[in-house]
């Protein structure tokens, strides 16, 4: 559910006059490297803010079918955000804007098969149960749609130059790879932030990363701070990634995915994802979350 009415704007689809041209990948891994659609609709208004600055995340937002890992790989279940779990400079509701802020440091735990840390919501169809069990998942014949506004307001700036400033925001996960994931990349010296995402393969786990789906060059891009909105759908093996912004640009990327997903357990996860940990102590990437609403 959305925190605000007029959040909602971010994540309406509709009137697109798209311009089509084949994405280049840095990687050969994927037999479709699927393609990036430029265009625009009418003006909307900028995104209004988050809900209430003095309640707690699951007050503003509908956590039911979400739970929530830490940085430190903690793990925070539906029950627990629905009893109003805060943490401090972690996971919180901005006393600002009353958006729900998710910040993940670069030097902290990180959970097994990973080693990057995150605070970030994996998605719980059946919250009451283990995530191992099929029920709180999905498979390519039910199909999904992650819709997400946010702004980013921080990246990592320190530590190796092949990771700082680099983030995955929405994720399509799979038993052992990633149907997809969203990234938002901006070095220290880049005024902006561009936005792609990176694709698996089930049998070989190769990974793909797409042409930027909103690119930073010649001064565009997505500054930190800067609402934004997006939504990952997938439906049988057509994977479709759109970026919604405020002034009414929006970019598509469409892909067929690997047909060895069919019948694999899915499932979202959206936040903060930090893929840096190298670099200061101090370091982290942050976001704040205006609306986040998964349908099947």
């Amino acid at each position: 559910m959305t925190a605000n009415p007029a959040v909602r704007l971010v994540l309406i689809f509709a009137g697109i006059t798209m311009i089509v041209f084949a994405a280049s990948c840095q990687e050969d891994a994927s037999s479709d490297p699927g393609e990036v659609a430029q265009g625009s609709q009418p003006e909307l208004p900028e995104p209004a803010y988050g809900g209430s600055t003095v309640k707690a995340p699951h007050e503003n937002f509908d956590l039911t079918h979400w739970k929530l890992t830490l940085p430190s790989g903690d793990e925070i279940s539906s029950r627990q955000l629905q009893q109003g779990y805060q943490l401090a400079n972690v996971f919180y509701t901005d006393p600002y804007n009353g958006g729900l802020v998710m910040r993940s440091p670069n030097i902290a735990g990180h959970t097994r098969g990973s080693k990057y840390p995150r605070c970030e919501f994996r998605e719980m169809r059946k919250p009451d149960g283990s995530a191992s069990d099929s029920a709180n998942n999905w498979t390519t014949s039910t199909g999904g749609r992650l819709k997400v506004a946010l702004q980013v307001d921080a990246v990592s700036a320190t530590g190796d130059s092949g990771k700082r400033g680099r983030v995955v925001i929405g994720q399509i996960h799979g038993p052992d790879t990633e149907v997809v994931r969203l990234y938002f990349d901006k070095e220290p010296h880049e005024r902006t932030g561009r936005l792609y995402v990176g694709t698996d393969r089930v049998r070989s786990g190769d990974s793909t990363l797409s042409a930027d789906i909103v690119s930073n060059k010649d001064g565009n891009g997505i500054g930190l701070g800067e609402p934004f909105g997006y939504e990952i759908d997938l439906h049988g093996l057509q994977l479709k990634v759109t970026i919604r912004r405020p002034r009414g640009e929006v970019a598509v990327f469409n892909q067929t995915i690997d047909p060895l997903y069919e019948g694999l357990d899915l499932y979202f996860k959206a936040g903060v994802y930090n893929q840096n940990n190298t670099g200061d102590s101090t370091d982290y990437a942050q976001a704040t979350l205006f609306a986040i609403q998964a349908s099947h």
